[in-house]
């Protein structure tokens, strides 16, 4: 049997020959990523009581998310960052005004095909463009990281998506990741990979391939892989060359090799079939990035402010196709609708230089827009654009939860940046054909007919079953009752725990205050210690920021039983003593209100309704969450190895001591 891209990717990480779906390795990554939450992990790495980071040449660290520094604590938390990288030596550090993480890297020709990077953001699928495996983790991890430089990961399952055909005029890649998330859900992609094939793949621009493996992000994969060309090989080896010198051959030739493909005989969880020239332009509607309709559906509706940037939508290309409906080029520009507002922001500083040499950026600015500093803006709600309530927004971004872009009261829609570009000239969802030639989309559904699932000798697509190793446990003898606070599917980190808070709240009592604030206000205020949170499916999608785990550990909870779990929550849950319990069987049962048993001798949650059985968690889980989580695991092994053989020696040693416990079968739902 062959080997999917995510199987060789792993297997190569972690020094192996040959890895399957459901191993467990202990990878070491080329790269890890952090950007403004770095003080948060560098303060938890502090408590391991270790001087220096273990592999500090691998550590790649941006500025992006609160650029320039909103406030006085953002601008404190960017200042501990710096000091952080000065002490450590950390030469790969990129400025507040540089750009967006993921952007950047892939601009500095830092992350290779057949490269493993792991990053505390959940847009780490970004760099699946360039052929490498990208998954997000949360801020514990990274931590380990810094200390190990090692990290067990599981091995997933893959979905393999091909492309046929070619996108008609008008329709982005953009359409084609929202058609996707259409198709396979918000939870489709739970602890699985995808990979981008067929020729439609070649036919996109390199700036289009940067937008699928990020959005993908949306539908809960783990990784995101498209297969590196030519084309690829060649625009890595001159960022290179303008990086380090040398020659582009010399580097072209190292680049390919270092490529990884896909066997022909790989076995794949499941096949899907896009035929590209069948799309049409879609929308996401709120409140969920898989909410999507077609253009043709939603147009009209009344829009108060556009936002072209992000990771997803923020390069040359996008500010290009957006320029272009405002008329630049011709001898009118078109200005925005009375009472809307248009919001630039590059996704990098050298996009900006870019963009101003095209004449771009005097387009937006002759048509009434606002330019903003590279970096995320208002995405996840920190500043540069937040919305009032009542407000709706149409964005290029990836994400529009409830609260995303910092306000529970408004909407956001998800669209093109044509689109986003005609809707803020005509104040409203408008196709750009509107402007650029006075005709709009014909009605149809051609997105959603575009996309069939074939079948496969594997599993169908669906969330992953809850079948093995998902709870964690306490030491035997415990039994955890508590009060039911009940909520459906796809909860995810933005109301649990809104992203205006992220760097400017440090104490978990602060946290605590704020937990599931946009989803249910009564709860900051009437949880009590003990409570249970029962859930449906994909509970804690999203974003990687633990603040989401933590505030509910804070507030006194201690078990969440939920239908699914979305993966970086899983693991953000064990690193923090949560116990994640998978038990759809009795989510369907128990009532909101209602006292609930978990019984962690028996593996039974006891209810109104019955006794339902849970699968135990495996010894190496359940060992972090008898520690009290993953950090404080590492520092007590930190300080026997301390004890037993001297800090020279404990500081080196400690990858293997703190690693190893992890290196046992675990749960498909846990990596």
């Amino acid at each position: 049997m062959g080997m999917t891209f995510a199987e060789k990717a792993l297997a190569r990480a972690a020094g192996r020959d040959r890895a399957a779906a459901g191993d467990i390795l202990d990878v070491r990554p080329d790269w890890v990523l952090s950007h403004d939450n770095t003080a948060a992990i560098a303060r938890m790495f502090a408590q391991l009581g270790l001087a220096r980071v273990r592999h500090p040449e691998r550590l790649v660290i941006t500025l992006d998310h609160a650029v320039p520094a909103p406030t006085t604590q953002h601008a404190a938390n960017h200042a501990e960052i710096r000091r952080f990288v000065a002490e450590q030596g950390i030469i790969h550090f990129f400025e507040a005004g540089r750009g967006i993480c993921h952007q950047v890297l892939s601009e500095e020709g830092l992350v290779w095909p057949g490269q493993v990077i792991l990053g505390a953001d959940s847009h780490t699928t970004h760099f699946g463009w360039l052929g490498a495996f990208g998954a997000g983790i949360g801020r514990s991890e990274v931590a380990a990281l810094w200390a190990t430089g090692e990290l067990w990961l599981r091995v997933p399952e893959t979905m393999r998506i091909e492309l046929r055909g070619e996108l008609p005029p008008g329709v982005t890649a953009k359409d084609l990741g929202l058609w996707l998330l259409q198709a396979i859900g918000a939870d489709g992609g739970l602890y699985r990979a995808i990979e981008f094939t067929g020729p439609g793949v070649g036919r996109l621009s390199l700036e289009s391939r940067m937008v699928l493996p990020n959005l993908m992000a949306e539908a809960g994969v783990k990784s995101a892989y498209m297969p590196p060309d030519e084309a690829v090989f060649s625009w890595l080896a001159e960022r290179v060359v303008a990086r380090c010198g040398g020659s582009i051959a010399h580097h072209y030739t190292k680049i390919a090799d270092s490529a990884l493909y896909p066997d022909p005989d790989a076995a794949y969880a499941a096949h899907l079939l896009v035929e590209l020239d069948a799309l049409e332009p879609a929308v996401a509607c709120p409140h969920s990035p898989d909410h999507v309709k077609p253009l043709s559906e939603v147009a009209g509706a009344r829009v108060h402010q556009a936002f072209l940037g992000t990771c997803t939508n923020g390069r040359l290309e996008d500010l290009a196709a957006a320029a272009a409906v405002l008329g630049h080029g011709t001898d009118r520009i078109h200005r925005l609708a009375p009472g809307t507002r248009l919001l630039v922001i590059p996704a990098s500083s050298e996009v900006y230089r870019q963009a101003l040499a095209a004449g771009y950026i005097e387009t937006f600015l002759q048509a009434g827009a606002m330019i903003g500093t590279p970096g995320c803006g208002p995405c996840m709600g920190n500043h540069m654009g937040i919305p009032a309530p009542g407000e709706v927004v149409i964005s290029s971004g990836n994400r529009n939860f409830r609260g995303r872009m910092g306000t529970a009261e408004s909407e956001v829609y998800l669209a093109n940046p044509a689109v986003v570009a005609a809707s803020a000239v005509l104040g409203r969802i408008a196709d750009p054909r509107e402007l650029l030639d006075g005709r709009r989309s014909p009605n149809g559904h051609g997105g959603r007919r575009a996309v069939t699932v074939l079948p496969t000798g594997a599993a169908p697509l669906s969330p992953a079953p809850p079948c093995a190793e998902t709870t964690a446990r306490p030491p035997t003898g415990q039994q955890l009752t508590g009060r039911v606070w009940k909520y459906g599917d796809n909860v995810n980190t933005d109301v649990i725990f809104p992203g205006k808070y992220t760097y400017t709240l440090k104490t978990p009592a602060e946290w605590a205050q704020h937990a599931l604030e946009d989803l249910d206000p009564t709860f900051a205020a009437h949880v009590q210690p003990g409570d249970i949170i029962v859930a449906g499916r994909n509970w804690g999608c999203g974003s990687s920021r633990e603040q989401a785990v933590g505030c509910l550990v804070a507030a006194g909870v201690r078990v969440i039983i939920a239908a699914s779990f979305a993966r970086i929550y899983f693991r953000n849950a064990v690193n923090a003593g949560l116990l994640p319990i998978v038990c759809p069987e009795a989510v369907a049962v128990i009532m909101p209100g209602e006292t609930v048993t978990v019984d962690l001798d028996r593996h039974l949650v006891l209810c109104q309704a019955g006794a339902f059985p849970f699968p135990p968690l495996s010894p190496s889980l359940r060992a972090i969450i008898a520690a009290g989580g993953l950090i404080p695991m590492l520092r007590a092994r930190t300080a026997a190895s301390r004890e037993g053989e001297g800090q020279t020696t404990a500081d080196n040693d400690i990858s293997r001591r703190s690693v190893s416990v992890l290196a046992e079968p675990l749960s498909k739902h846990s990596g």
